[in-house]
Protein backbone atom coordinates (compact mmCIF):
# COMPACT_ATOMS: atom_id res chain seq x y z
CA UNK A 1 0.00 0.00 0.00
CA UNK A 2 1.35 3.63 -0.65
CA UNK A 3 1.39 6.17 1.61
CA UNK A 4 -1.49 8.17 0.41
CA UNK A 5 -3.82 4.76 0.35
CA UNK A 6 -2.76 4.35 4.26
CA UNK A 7 -3.49 7.30 5.25
CA UNK A 8 -6.73 7.56 3.69
CA UNK A 9 -7.65 4.06 5.71
CA UNK A 10 -5.98 5.51 8.95
CA UNK A 11 -8.14 8.42 8.64
CA UNK A 12 -11.49 7.11 7.03
CA UNK A 13 -13.58 6.88 10.44
CA UNK A 14 -13.25 10.42 10.15
CA UNK A 15 -15.12 11.27 7.66
CA UNK A 16 -16.78 15.32 8.29
CA UNK A 17 -13.59 17.34 9.11
CA UNK A 18 -15.46 20.22 9.87
CA UNK A 19 -16.74 18.30 12.83
CA UNK A 20 -13.19 18.51 14.39
CA UNK A 21 -13.03 22.18 14.19
CA UNK A 22 -15.75 23.69 16.13
CA UNK A 23 -14.60 24.89 19.43
CA UNK A 24 -16.13 23.00 22.44
CA UNK A 25 -16.48 26.15 24.14
CA UNK A 26 -19.41 26.40 21.95
CA UNK A 27 -21.39 23.75 23.59
CA UNK A 28 -22.14 25.11 26.87
CA UNK A 29 -25.46 24.21 28.70
CA UNK A 30 -28.42 25.28 27.13
CA UNK A 31 -32.49 24.49 26.95
CA UNK A 32 -32.72 20.92 26.47
CA UNK A 33 -33.34 19.54 22.84
CA UNK A 34 -35.06 16.57 22.12
CA UNK A 35 -33.80 14.28 19.26
CA UNK A 36 -35.44 11.17 18.25
CA UNK A 37 -33.64 9.11 15.81
CA UNK A 38 -36.19 6.79 14.09
CA UNK A 39 -33.55 3.36 13.05
CA UNK A 40 -30.02 2.05 14.93
CA UNK A 41 -28.26 1.09 12.01
CA UNK A 42 -25.36 2.73 10.63
CA UNK A 43 -26.70 6.20 10.13
CA UNK A 44 -29.01 6.05 12.91
CA UNK A 45 -26.31 5.13 15.59
CA UNK A 46 -22.97 7.23 14.11
CA UNK A 47 -25.29 10.19 14.14
CA UNK A 48 -26.43 9.55 17.85
CA UNK A 49 -22.52 9.02 19.13
CA UNK A 50 -21.32 12.26 17.17
CA UNK A 51 -24.48 14.45 18.24
CA UNK A 52 -23.12 13.37 21.93
CA UNK A 53 -19.60 14.34 20.85
CA UNK A 54 -20.53 17.70 20.15
CA UNK A 55 -22.95 18.24 22.77
CA UNK A 56 -21.83 16.01 25.58
CA UNK A 57 -23.95 17.69 28.24
CA UNK A 58 -26.99 15.34 28.65
CA UNK A 59 -29.45 18.58 30.24
CA UNK A 60 -28.43 20.65 26.74
CA UNK A 61 -29.30 17.05 24.29
CA UNK A 62 -31.63 14.21 25.00
CA UNK A 63 -30.78 11.72 22.54
CA UNK A 64 -33.60 8.74 22.03
CA UNK A 65 -33.30 6.06 19.44
CA UNK A 66 -36.32 3.65 18.40
CA UNK A 67 -35.15 0.56 16.75
CA UNK A 68 -36.81 -2.66 16.96
CA UNK A 69 -34.14 -4.88 17.34
CA UNK A 70 -31.98 -5.78 20.43
CA UNK A 71 -28.60 -6.06 18.04
CA UNK A 72 -27.77 -5.38 14.83
CA UNK A 73 -26.27 -7.33 11.73
CA UNK A 74 -23.94 -5.30 9.79
CA UNK A 75 -24.62 -6.10 5.90
CA UNK A 76 -21.18 -5.27 5.26
CA UNK A 77 -19.32 -8.69 5.68
CA UNK A 78 -22.31 -10.66 4.95
CA UNK A 79 -21.17 -12.05 1.45
CA UNK A 80 -17.94 -13.75 2.93
CA UNK A 81 -20.69 -15.94 5.24
CA UNK A 82 -20.90 -18.07 1.94
CA UNK A 83 -17.12 -19.14 2.38
CA UNK A 84 -17.26 -19.18 5.63
CA UNK A 85 -14.87 -16.45 5.79
CA UNK A 86 -17.05 -14.96 8.42
CA UNK A 87 -19.91 -16.11 10.92
CA UNK A 88 -23.34 -14.43 11.63
CA UNK A 89 -21.84 -13.71 15.31
CA UNK A 90 -18.79 -11.81 13.99
CA UNK A 91 -21.46 -9.34 12.47
CA UNK A 92 -23.51 -8.81 15.20
CA UNK A 93 -23.78 -6.05 17.64
CA UNK A 94 -24.88 -5.09 20.76
CA UNK A 95 -26.46 -1.92 21.73
CA UNK A 96 -24.74 -1.69 25.19
CA UNK A 97 -21.91 0.50 24.05
CA UNK A 98 -23.83 2.67 22.21
CA UNK A 99 -26.42 3.18 24.87
CA UNK A 100 -23.31 4.26 27.20
CA UNK A 101 -21.70 6.41 24.88
CA UNK A 102 -24.87 8.51 23.60
CA UNK A 103 -26.22 8.82 27.58
CA UNK A 104 -29.06 8.42 26.27
CA UNK A 105 -32.02 5.56 25.50
CA UNK A 106 -32.51 2.87 23.05
CA UNK A 107 -36.08 1.79 22.54
CA UNK A 108 -36.78 -1.39 21.14
CA UNK A 109 -39.69 -0.92 19.68
CA UNK A 110 -41.24 -0.20 16.16
CA UNK A 111 -41.54 3.36 15.07
CA UNK A 112 -45.01 3.63 12.98
CA UNK A 113 -45.29 7.36 12.35
CA UNK A 114 -44.31 10.59 13.03
CA UNK A 115 -47.29 13.74 13.91
CA UNK A 116 -44.79 16.62 11.83
CA UNK A 117 -47.21 18.95 13.60
CA UNK A 118 -47.29 18.20 17.25
CA UNK A 119 -43.68 17.43 16.66
CA UNK A 120 -43.67 13.30 17.96
CA UNK A 121 -42.51 9.88 16.88
CA UNK A 122 -45.45 6.82 17.78
CA UNK A 123 -44.46 3.45 18.27
CA UNK A 124 -46.29 0.39 17.94
CA UNK A 125 -47.20 0.36 21.70
CA UNK A 126 -48.94 4.09 20.74
CA UNK A 127 -46.59 5.71 23.46
CA UNK A 128 -45.33 9.05 21.66
CA UNK A 129 -41.70 10.72 21.74
CA UNK A 130 -41.63 14.32 21.79
CA UNK A 131 -38.94 16.24 19.13
CA UNK A 132 -37.23 19.35 18.37
CA UNK A 133 -35.16 17.44 16.06
CA UNK A 134 -36.03 14.40 14.37
CA UNK A 135 -33.61 11.62 12.36
CA UNK A 136 -34.92 9.26 10.29
CA UNK A 137 -32.28 6.59 9.36
CA UNK A 138 -34.48 3.67 8.53
CA UNK A 139 -32.95 2.33 5.49
CA UNK A 140 -34.66 0.30 2.15
CA UNK A 141 -37.23 -1.59 1.73
CA UNK A 142 -38.10 -3.50 -1.44
CA UNK A 143 -40.89 -2.93 -4.74
CA UNK A 144 -42.48 -6.49 -6.30
CA UNK A 145 -44.66 -4.78 -8.55
CA UNK A 146 -42.20 -4.67 -11.49
CA UNK A 147 -41.60 -8.83 -11.77
CA UNK A 148 -44.24 -11.53 -11.76
CA UNK A 149 -44.13 -14.41 -9.48
CA UNK A 150 -41.77 -12.58 -6.38
CA UNK A 151 -42.75 -11.21 -2.97
CA UNK A 152 -41.90 -10.83 -0.18
CA UNK A 153 -42.75 -14.55 0.28
CA UNK A 154 -40.80 -15.83 -2.66
CA UNK A 155 -38.22 -13.81 -2.64
CA UNK A 156 -37.46 -15.76 0.64
CA UNK A 157 -37.20 -18.24 -1.14
CA UNK A 158 -34.51 -17.21 -3.63
CA UNK A 159 -32.94 -15.09 -1.14
CA UNK A 160 -32.30 -11.52 -1.52
CA UNK A 161 -29.92 -11.79 1.56
CA UNK A 162 -29.62 -8.22 1.31
CA UNK A 163 -31.34 -7.41 4.20
CA UNK A 164 -30.42 -9.17 7.65
CA UNK A 165 -33.46 -7.74 9.55
CA UNK A 166 -36.11 -11.06 9.56
CA UNK A 167 -37.52 -10.56 12.74
CA UNK A 168 -36.05 -14.06 14.37
CA UNK A 169 -36.58 -16.14 11.30
CA UNK A 170 -33.67 -17.31 9.64
CA UNK A 171 -31.22 -14.48 7.99
CA UNK A 172 -31.26 -15.19 4.21
CA UNK A 173 -27.97 -15.26 4.12
CA UNK A 174 -28.15 -17.87 6.14
CA UNK A 175 -30.97 -19.71 3.41
CA UNK A 176 -28.61 -19.16 0.75
CA UNK A 177 -25.38 -20.84 2.09
CA UNK A 178 -27.53 -23.59 3.26
CA UNK A 179 -28.78 -23.55 -0.60
CA UNK A 180 -25.40 -23.49 -1.69
CA UNK A 181 -24.19 -26.57 0.61
CA UNK A 182 -27.28 -28.69 -0.35
CA UNK A 183 -26.49 -28.22 -4.55
CA UNK A 184 -25.07 -30.65 -6.02
CA UNK A 185 -21.86 -30.57 -7.96
CA UNK A 186 -22.82 -28.98 -11.40
CA UNK A 187 -25.88 -27.36 -10.50
CA UNK A 188 -26.46 -23.64 -11.93
CA UNK A 189 -26.48 -20.80 -9.57
CA UNK A 190 -27.82 -17.59 -10.95
CA UNK A 191 -28.10 -13.88 -9.09
CA UNK A 192 -30.65 -11.72 -10.07
CA UNK A 193 -28.34 -7.65 -9.91
CA UNK A 194 -31.15 -5.19 -9.45
CA UNK A 195 -31.71 -1.65 -11.12
CA UNK A 196 -29.58 1.40 -9.80
CA UNK A 197 -30.12 2.87 -7.55
CA UNK A 198 -29.52 0.21 -4.55
CA UNK A 199 -27.75 -0.04 -1.25
CA UNK A 200 -23.69 -1.02 -2.00
CA UNK A 201 -23.40 -0.72 -5.61
CA UNK A 202 -20.20 -3.02 -5.82
CA UNK A 203 -22.35 -5.85 -3.11
CA UNK A 204 -24.36 -8.47 -6.12
CA UNK A 205 -20.67 -8.45 -7.43
CA UNK A 206 -18.83 -9.15 -4.41
CA UNK A 207 -21.41 -12.01 -3.34
CA UNK A 208 -20.91 -13.66 -7.33
CA UNK A 209 -17.31 -13.81 -6.78
CA UNK A 210 -18.09 -15.24 -2.98
CA UNK A 211 -20.36 -17.57 -4.86
CA UNK A 212 -17.65 -18.09 -7.34
CA UNK A 213 -14.78 -18.94 -5.27
CA UNK A 214 -17.30 -20.88 -2.85
CA UNK A 215 -17.87 -23.37 -6.22
CA UNK A 216 -13.99 -23.57 -7.14
CA UNK A 217 -13.60 -25.05 -3.41
CA UNK A 218 -16.33 -27.15 -3.13
CA UNK A 219 -18.07 -27.83 -6.34
CA UNK A 220 -16.08 -27.28 -9.50
CA UNK A 221 -18.67 -28.29 -12.22
CA UNK A 222 -20.64 -25.77 -11.12
CA UNK A 223 -21.00 -22.34 -12.49
CA UNK A 224 -22.69 -18.82 -11.80
CA UNK A 225 -24.19 -16.37 -14.05
CA UNK A 226 -25.40 -13.08 -13.18
CA UNK A 227 -28.47 -11.46 -15.21
CA UNK A 228 -28.30 -7.49 -14.87
CA UNK A 229 -30.61 -5.47 -16.09
CA UNK A 230 -27.81 -2.84 -16.61
CA UNK A 231 -25.06 -2.07 -18.66
CA UNK A 232 -22.57 -1.35 -16.40
CA UNK A 233 -21.56 -1.58 -12.57
CA UNK A 234 -19.25 -0.76 -9.74
CA UNK A 235 -15.74 -1.17 -9.96
CA UNK A 236 -16.48 -3.19 -13.51
CA UNK A 237 -13.22 -3.57 -14.38
CA UNK A 238 -11.87 -4.52 -11.38
CA UNK A 239 -14.57 -7.36 -10.72
CA UNK A 240 -13.92 -8.18 -14.61
CA UNK A 241 -9.95 -8.53 -13.78
CA UNK A 242 -10.60 -10.62 -10.97
CA UNK A 243 -12.62 -13.21 -12.55
CA UNK A 244 -10.71 -13.58 -15.20
CA UNK A 245 -7.39 -14.35 -12.81
CA UNK A 246 -9.47 -16.74 -10.61
CA UNK A 247 -12.68 -17.63 -12.09
CA UNK A 248 -11.59 -18.65 -16.03
CA UNK A 249 -14.23 -15.36 -17.29
CA UNK A 250 -15.22 -15.24 -20.74
CA UNK A 251 -13.86 -18.47 -21.53
CA UNK A 252 -15.69 -21.72 -22.06
CA UNK A 253 -14.85 -23.32 -18.82
CA UNK A 254 -15.74 -20.34 -16.80
CA UNK A 255 -16.92 -20.61 -13.29
CA UNK A 256 -18.81 -17.00 -13.66
CA UNK A 257 -20.25 -15.21 -16.47
CA UNK A 258 -22.14 -11.89 -16.60
CA UNK A 259 -25.18 -11.23 -19.00
CA UNK A 260 -26.43 -7.52 -19.48
CA UNK A 261 -28.90 -5.90 -20.19
CA UNK A 262 -31.38 -8.53 -19.12
CA UNK A 263 -34.97 -7.59 -18.61
CA UNK A 264 -36.85 -10.19 -16.34
CA UNK A 265 -40.38 -10.38 -17.00
CA UNK A 266 -41.34 -13.31 -14.39
CA UNK A 267 -39.64 -16.09 -12.28
CA UNK A 268 -41.21 -19.30 -11.81
CA UNK A 269 -40.21 -20.23 -7.92
CA UNK A 270 -41.84 -23.90 -7.28
CA UNK A 271 -41.98 -25.54 -3.86
CA UNK A 272 -38.78 -27.71 -4.81
CA UNK A 273 -37.21 -28.40 -8.03
CA UNK A 274 -35.58 -25.82 -10.15
CA UNK A 275 -36.41 -22.07 -10.76
CA UNK A 276 -37.34 -20.63 -13.64
CA UNK A 277 -36.71 -16.93 -15.47
CA UNK A 278 -38.28 -15.65 -18.12
CA UNK A 279 -37.41 -12.78 -19.89
CA UNK A 280 -37.53 -11.10 -23.15
CA UNK A 281 -35.10 -13.71 -25.12
CA UNK A 282 -34.91 -16.62 -23.27
CA UNK A 283 -36.09 -19.15 -20.18
CA UNK A 284 -33.32 -19.67 -17.77
CA UNK A 285 -33.49 -22.08 -15.14
CA UNK A 286 -31.48 -21.83 -12.17
CA UNK A 287 -30.99 -24.43 -9.18
CA UNK A 288 -30.03 -21.80 -6.65
CA UNK A 289 -31.49 -18.48 -7.24
CA UNK A 290 -30.77 -15.36 -5.50
CA UNK A 291 -32.95 -12.46 -6.62
CA UNK A 292 -32.19 -8.93 -5.44
CA UNK A 293 -35.35 -6.76 -5.90
CA UNK A 294 -35.43 -3.45 -6.81
CA UNK A 295 -35.31 -0.90 -3.71
CA UNK A 296 -36.79 2.20 -2.50
CA UNK A 297 -36.81 3.89 0.60
CA UNK A 298 -37.96 2.12 3.28
CA UNK A 299 -41.70 1.76 4.58
CA UNK A 300 -41.43 4.31 7.63
CA UNK A 301 -40.32 6.79 5.24
CA UNK A 302 -43.14 6.59 2.57
CA UNK A 303 -46.11 5.94 5.90
CA UNK A 304 -44.36 9.28 7.29
CA UNK A 305 -45.07 11.18 4.01
CA UNK A 306 -41.60 11.75 3.23
CA UNK A 307 -41.06 10.84 -0.07
CA UNK A 308 -43.57 12.67 -1.55
CA UNK A 309 -45.88 10.57 -3.35
CA UNK A 310 -48.58 8.42 -3.07
CA UNK A 311 -46.69 4.82 -1.59
CA UNK A 312 -49.95 2.80 -2.86
CA UNK A 313 -48.41 3.30 -6.38
CA UNK A 314 -44.28 2.55 -7.38
CA UNK A 315 -42.88 5.16 -8.84
CA UNK A 316 -39.21 4.16 -10.07
CA UNK A 317 -38.56 7.84 -10.47
CA UNK A 318 -39.51 8.92 -7.30
CA UNK A 319 -38.60 6.37 -4.27
CA UNK A 320 -36.45 8.41 -2.52
CA UNK A 321 -36.96 11.00 0.23
CA UNK A 322 -36.14 14.78 -0.91
CA UNK A 323 -33.69 16.35 1.36
CA UNK A 324 -32.07 19.69 1.86
CA UNK A 325 -28.58 18.61 -0.22
CA UNK A 326 -26.61 20.46 3.04
CA UNK A 327 -28.86 19.84 6.45
CA UNK A 328 -29.87 16.44 4.97
CA UNK A 329 -33.30 17.95 6.27
CA UNK A 330 -36.92 17.19 4.50
CA UNK A 331 -37.49 19.97 1.71
CA UNK A 332 -41.49 18.53 1.61
CA UNK A 333 -43.59 21.18 3.28
CA UNK A 334 -44.79 20.63 6.75
CA UNK A 335 -42.43 18.19 7.37
CA UNK A 336 -39.99 21.00 8.84
CA UNK A 337 -37.35 19.32 11.57
CA UNK A 338 -37.34 15.62 10.04
CA UNK A 339 -33.75 14.67 8.67
CA UNK A 340 -33.20 11.77 6.27
CA UNK A 341 -29.85 10.28 6.23
CA UNK A 342 -28.52 6.77 4.96
CA UNK A 343 -29.90 5.13 1.57
CA UNK A 344 -34.11 6.54 1.89
CA UNK A 345 -32.59 9.48 1.20
CA UNK A 346 -31.93 11.12 -2.82
CA UNK A 347 -28.98 12.20 -3.39
CA UNK A 348 -25.95 11.23 -5.91
CA UNK A 349 -24.25 9.86 -2.92
CA UNK A 350 -23.24 5.69 -2.83
CA UNK A 351 -26.07 4.24 -1.03
CA UNK A 352 -23.13 2.70 0.91
CA UNK A 353 -22.70 2.08 4.97
CA UNK A 354 -19.68 4.46 4.81
CA UNK A 355 -21.75 7.25 2.84
CA UNK A 356 -24.15 6.66 5.10
CA UNK A 357 -21.82 7.15 8.00
CA UNK A 358 -20.56 10.24 6.47
CA UNK A 359 -24.00 11.72 5.47
CA UNK A 360 -24.97 11.35 9.70
CA UNK A 361 -21.92 13.23 10.50
CA UNK A 362 -22.78 16.10 8.43
CA UNK A 363 -26.02 16.10 9.38
CA UNK A 364 -25.00 16.23 13.11
CA UNK A 365 -23.53 19.33 12.42
CA UNK A 366 -26.29 20.55 10.87
CA UNK A 367 -27.96 20.16 13.76
CA UNK A 368 -25.31 21.12 16.04
CA UNK A 369 -25.15 24.57 14.15
CA UNK A 370 -28.86 25.33 13.98
CA UNK A 371 -29.10 24.88 18.14
CA UNK A 372 -25.83 27.17 18.89
CA UNK A 373 -26.99 29.40 16.60
CA UNK A 374 -24.28 29.69 13.56
CA UNK A 375 -25.03 30.54 10.45
CA UNK A 376 -22.62 29.48 8.47
CA UNK A 377 -22.13 25.46 8.35
CA UNK A 378 -18.80 24.05 7.64
CA UNK A 379 -18.35 22.77 4.47
CA UNK A 380 -18.52 18.94 5.18
CA UNK A 381 -16.39 16.36 2.66
CA UNK A 382 -18.41 13.12 2.41
CA UNK A 383 -16.50 10.25 2.21
CA UNK A 384 -17.69 6.86 0.71
CA UNK A 385 -14.79 3.35 0.70
CA UNK A 386 -15.91 -0.02 -0.09
CA UNK A 387 -13.85 -3.40 0.31
CA UNK A 388 -14.98 -6.24 -1.76
CA UNK A 389 -13.79 -9.34 -1.18
CA UNK A 390 -13.50 -11.53 -4.05
CA UNK A 391 -11.48 -14.30 -3.52
CA UNK A 392 -9.22 -16.29 -1.11
CA UNK A 393 -6.94 -13.47 0.48
CA UNK A 394 -7.83 -11.32 -2.48
CA UNK A 395 -10.31 -7.68 -2.22
CA UNK A 396 -10.65 -4.81 -4.36
CA UNK A 397 -11.57 -1.45 -3.03
CA UNK A 398 -12.50 1.66 -3.89
CA UNK A 399 -12.58 5.03 -2.17
CA UNK A 400 -13.92 8.47 -2.95
CA UNK A 401 -15.01 11.96 -1.44
CA UNK A 402 -17.29 14.33 -2.80
CA UNK A 403 -18.02 17.81 -1.98
CA UNK A 404 -21.23 20.15 -2.65
CA UNK A 405 -21.74 21.25 -5.90
CA UNK A 406 -21.43 25.67 -5.74
CA UNK A 407 -25.18 25.75 -5.37
CA UNK A 408 -25.35 23.32 -2.86
CA UNK A 409 -27.71 21.33 -4.93
CA UNK A 410 -25.64 17.88 -4.84
CA UNK A 411 -22.69 16.39 -4.42
CA UNK A 412 -20.11 16.27 -6.85
CA UNK A 413 -16.87 13.78 -6.48
CA UNK A 414 -13.68 14.95 -6.19
CA UNK A 415 -10.89 13.51 -8.93
CA UNK A 416 -8.10 14.22 -6.81
CA UNK A 417 -9.31 12.17 -3.89
CA UNK A 418 -10.25 8.78 -5.72
CA UNK A 419 -8.71 5.52 -5.11
CA UNK A 420 -9.16 2.30 -6.61
CA UNK A 421 -7.18 -0.94 -6.41
CA UNK A 422 -4.54 -1.42 -9.14
CA UNK A 423 -5.76 -3.96 -12.16
CA UNK A 424 -2.49 -5.58 -11.85
CA UNK A 425 -0.86 -6.51 -8.33
CA UNK A 426 0.60 -9.86 -7.27
CA UNK A 427 -1.00 -11.86 -4.43
CA UNK A 428 1.10 -10.23 -2.21
CA UNK A 429 -0.68 -6.74 -2.73
CA UNK A 430 -4.29 -8.70 -2.81
CA UNK A 431 -3.60 -10.47 0.80
CA UNK A 432 -2.74 -6.79 2.55
CA UNK A 433 -4.95 -5.33 0.75
CA UNK A 434 -7.63 -7.91 2.08
CA UNK A 435 -6.11 -7.18 5.35
CA UNK A 436 -6.55 -3.58 5.50
CA UNK A 437 -10.22 -4.43 4.33
CA UNK A 438 -10.72 -6.48 7.78
CA UNK A 439 -8.84 -3.98 9.57
CA UNK A 440 -11.53 -1.59 8.15
CA UNK A 441 -14.37 -3.21 9.29
CA UNK A 442 -13.69 -3.26 12.81
CA UNK A 443 -12.76 0.52 12.87
CA UNK A 444 -15.64 1.16 10.89
CA UNK A 445 -17.86 -1.12 13.31
CA UNK A 446 -16.68 1.51 16.48
CA UNK A 447 -17.04 4.08 15.47
CA UNK A 448 -20.86 3.68 14.29
CA UNK A 449 -21.43 1.73 17.10
CA UNK A 450 -18.83 2.21 19.52
CA UNK A 451 -17.72 -1.91 19.51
Amino acid sequence: MNNQRRSFIKGSIITATALLTVPNALFAETTTQKVVIVGGGVAGSTIARYLRKFIPETTSLEITIIEPKTTYTTPFGSNEIITSSRTLADLTVEYTALTTDIAGTVVHKRATNINSEAKYVTTEDGIQYLYDFCIVATGIDFEYSDIVGIDATTNAQVPHAYDLYNNGSTEQISTLKSQLDAMVDGAKVVLVAPQNAYRCPPAPYERASQIAQYIKENKPNSTIAILDPKTSFAKQDSFEQVWTELYGYGTSSAIISWESATVINEIVVPTTGAKTIKTDTDEITADVLTYIPTMKASKFAYDAGLIGNDSAIFDINNRWASVNQETFESTISGKEGIYIIGDSANTTLPKSGYAANSEAKACAMAIVSKIKGINSIPETIITNGCYSFVGKDYAISILQKFRLNMDKSDYILIPQARSTSPLIADARWRKAEAEQGHAWYSNFRKDCFGT
